[in-house]
């Protein structure tokens, strides 16, 4: 794949994550919780929140870790 300049770049492409199916197991379980009880908008709450946190983290050491770009291009 290259840009419109000419110049090819590699393709960036994220690491793997467990946080995306861990978020969606929360909100699954909050969406149960509507039809089942609080027990189930508790936990699925607090699943949904670590899984946003794991993802945040992840996020955020994959930004530090990145090398900057030699072309000035900003992200």
């Amino acid at each position: 794949m290259s840009s419109h300049n000419g110049d090819d770049h590699p393709i960036h492409v994220p690491q793997p994550s467990f946080s995306p199916p861990i978020l969606g197991f929360g909100v699954m379980l909050l969406a149960f919780g509507v039809l089942l009880g609080p027990v189930f908008l508790v936990l699925g709450a607090v699943i949904m929140v670590i899984g946003i946190a794991t993802w945040l983290i992840d996020d955020a050491r994959a930004y530090t870790t990145a090398p900057e770009p030699t072309d000035g291009a900003h992200h």
